[in-house]
């Protein structure tokens, strides 16, 4: 039986992917057993990998639905204490830190109305106290279930880690108590003591490294080398991103392959042993996958790494797809739902595009031999120039469908970009591991951070520069651009299984890609009399963008600090570049300061009501703004009216509104055709074709007459050039 790995590992997969799907368990098991069965019948020369298969496939959706209910048990053992004060006690077994000074902490600890419910793990979220892993905390507060959003889907991130409650709202620190981690006895507390030690110094390291360099350049190599991304910016991540080398940044095989070539290197040249350097190498490969958080990338990475280095102790070559396949074993096995993290589908699939597709589409057919000699060296560089830029042509391919579900747009320079910036970024990165070396401190360790800042400032000049041109990357907002990609990914991967002729394949690659830009580019034409308006927020919270094809203009309605990165999440996915103006209704330093951080500078500038202006110190260090002293203007043909708490839009003989839940409606002219309320109202509402009241008490309510009710809140209304209305959902975890 050839590569058994690959038959268990990717079956497991596939039960774990349709276990969390399909609700009917007894029709699947049975359906699963039935088609093998089926199978077998038809070709009963397959029945080994069908048996491991089917075995494999049935475990991972008994695991999957066994994991479940463990954690709807924890979700209702921990009900109880949602909206209650309590007090809780925890130790800090994680711990992020934010600009503004402000840290993210894990705790795992108990209630103290009830001591026996410890191995609790709650999220805090709150301004920095001066701790370190270890750590004993006693809070006082009103925990909260932990509920995603439009911006990230902190729901299922904090579930698959088993939390399920956070602190943040007017939460009281009643105590801290150091570590005395060191003082235990026991394995457990050894190793918790050694993470614990790893940490302390991957942070100390960070902060003399972005001490010694500047502020943007320092964080870019702390994020290479650790995963670190909190040192950088929005602007600066979304610029490498776009770019295609935002990889870099999350801590996976590249970074291992770079560690265990270096290692292999120098214990080559010491002449060690097979065994030995096995042992080196996973002892190291082990540290730097905990100094890296131990994310699930990383984790990939490290199985994948030490199955190759085993690889030559057996005196056997090592095949990625094996590897591979135990990798993805061991991960599902360790935890189901890591199916529902993008770190794990794009690590997996770069490491299948670079180990398995790449490789099998540029290994050179047998005919292929130099003809001339005196062109023997020229030939050999451009041919393997070429046959880089195609292996990176076909990771980005097998990449694009995860991005497609995960990511809201793509960079499509990403294969040429990686060519040409990923070497700068290695020496980058030598030169961060030379200093770290010698502990950031001295001579060598200086020069080092030197050229790395140097090196550091081209990259990100470079990466501005690209992902300011428009060709460079595409939103995937559109529905048809993720169909077109998807159907294109299947036509393909059967053009290549029925003529396994690899010229032709590459064929219907590039047709596929050319029809998929004319069918966008004629969606797009379409679509500019469209406006779209996106009520984004919650509760009372509101923040409103309105967009055609080209441009968009924000209006802050409740003046909260989440609102500038949810615009900014917003225009993101959208692909919308250009933000013509921003209207903050109740402004502040900190309202200016955030959108000042989050976005990109307004051509026209910041608005501010006349009356309002008297909160902002004029000394402060913030972008200019001008009064707004009109009630009225045009957007791309419509007419927009701007009040206190109030924005009104009169668009192909359309009227929407949008204002708090304290607005008397009795002065209205006429009747809105789409009426959005942020906040809780009890107010008779006047007849209109769609209301929709975000509610944060009752979030999943749903109401129903002869209009249609959403009572629910980050929603993108379209008003197309016909006058037709539509309403689409931008987040539901429902």
């Amino acid at each position: 039986m050839k590569r058994p790995a690959v038959w268990i590992g990717f079956s497991y997969l596939l039960g774990l992917l349709t276990a969390s799907v399909v609700q009917f368990r007894i029709f699947l098991c049975t359906g699963i057993v039935l088609f093998a069965g089926m199978v077998i019948l038809w070709d009963r020369t397959v029945w080994k990998y069908l048996l491991c298969s089917t075995l494999s496939c049935l475990i991972a959706c008994c695991s999957y639905w066994h994991q479940e209910e463990i954690v709807n048990r924890k979700i209702a053992d921990q009900e109880c204490y949602v909206g209650q004060d309590v007090v809780f006690t925890g130790e800090i077994t994680e711990l992020s830190h934010y600009k503004n000074n402000y840290t993210g902490y894990i705790l795992t600890g108990y209630f103290a109305e009830n001591p026996e419910s410890d191995g609790i793990r709650i999220h805090l979220f709150c301004e920095d106290q001066n701790t370190d892993y270890g750590d004993r905390m006693t809070i006082s507060g009103i925990p909260e279930r932990i509920r995603g959003s439009y911006v990230f889907d902190s729901e299922a991130y904090y579930q698959a880690k088993n939390i399920f409650l956070e602190f943040n709202f007017l939460t009281e620190i009643l105590a801290i108590e150091k570590s005395e981690n060191s003082e235990k006895s026991g394995i457990q507390p050894i190793f918790q003591n050694l993470v614990y030690q790893i940490y302390h110094w991957r942070t100390d390291m960070t902060e003399r490294l972005q001490s010694r360099m500047g502020e943007e350049t320092g964080g870019f190599l702390t994020g290479m080398l650790f995963g670190d991304k909190s040192g950088m910016d929005r602007t600066t991540k979304k610029a490498l991103y776009r770019t295609g080398i935002g990889h870099l940044l999350a801590v996976s095989g590249l970074h291992l392959d770079f560690l265990a070539a270096c290692l292999g290197f120098l214990l080559k040249k010491c002449r060690a042993g097979r065994k030995l350097t096995f042992m080196i190498i996973g002892i190291a490969c082990g540290l730097f996958a905990i100094c890296a958080g131990g994310t699930v990338s990383v984790k990939r990475a490290c199985v994948m790494i030490l199955l190759s280095q085993s690889a030559k102790i057996f005196y056997r070559e090592p095949d990625t797809l094996n590897s591979l396949g135990i990798a993805v074993l061991l991960l599902g096995l360790e935890n189901p739902f890591v199916i529902w993290s993008a770190g794990f589908w794009l690590s997996c699939a770069g490491a299948f595009g670079i180990g398995v597709v790449a490789r099998y589409m540029t290994k050179p057919e047998k005919s292929e031999h130099p003809d001339r000699k005196e062109f023997k060296i020229t030939s050999k560089v451009f041919k393997n120039s070429l046959k880089n830029i195609v292996s990176f042509c076909w990771v980005f391919l097998v990449i694009l469908p995860v991005s497609v579900f995960c990511f809201d747009e793509i960079s499509l320079i990403s294969p040429f970009s990686n060519l040409l910036l990923v070497p700068v970024c290695m020496m980058m990165l030598c030169l961060g591991a030379v200093a770290i070396c010698f502990g950031c401190e001295g001579f060598l360790a200086d020069l080092c951070c030197s050229f790395a800042d140097t090196l550091g400032g081209i990259i990100l000049k470079i990466s501005d520069f690209l992902s300011g041109l428009p060709w460079t990357h595409v939103s995937l907002h559109s529905e048809i651009l993720k169909f077109l990609i998807l159907a294109g990914m299947v036509f393909v991967i059967l053009v290549q299984m029925i003529t396994k002729d690899r010229k032709f394949t590459n064929f219907f690659v590039i047709l596929g890609l050319v029809t998929t830009c004319v069918f966008v580019s004629v969606e797009d034409f379409m679509q500019t009399q469209e406006l779209k308006i996106a009520v984004l927020g919650e509760g009372t919270n509101c923040v409103i963008v309105v967009r055609n094809q080209t441009e968009a203009i924000l209006f802050d309605m409740s003046g909260h600090v989440s609102n500038a990165e949810l615009a900014a999440s917003y225009l993101e996915e959208t692909g919308t570049e250009q933000i013509r103006e921003i209207y903050c209704n109740k402004p502040s330093e900190k309202i200016l300061r955030s959108y000042w951080e989050s976005l990109a500078e307004p051509s026209d500038g910041y608005y501010i009501r006349k009356e309002l202006t008297s909160g902002i110190n004029s000394e402060s260090n913030l972008p200019d703004y001008d009064v707004l002293d009109a009630q009225e203007m045009l957007f791309h043909g419509a007419l927009l009216k701007i009040q206190e708490n109030r924005l009104e839009i009169i668009y192909q003989n359309n009227l929407f509104l949008c204002t708090n839940e304290k607005t008397n409606f009795s002065d209205l002219d006429k009747n809105p055709d789409i009426l959005t309320i942020y906040g809780k109202s009890d107010s008779i509402q006047p007849d209109c074709g769609i209301l929709i009241i975000p509610d944060e008490n009752e979030f999943y309510s749903m109401q129903e007459d002869a209009y249609t009710y959403i009572g629910r809140n980050d929603l993108e209304i379209t008003i197309a050039g016909d006058g037709r209305c539509s309403v689409r959902e931008l987040y539901d975890n429902s």
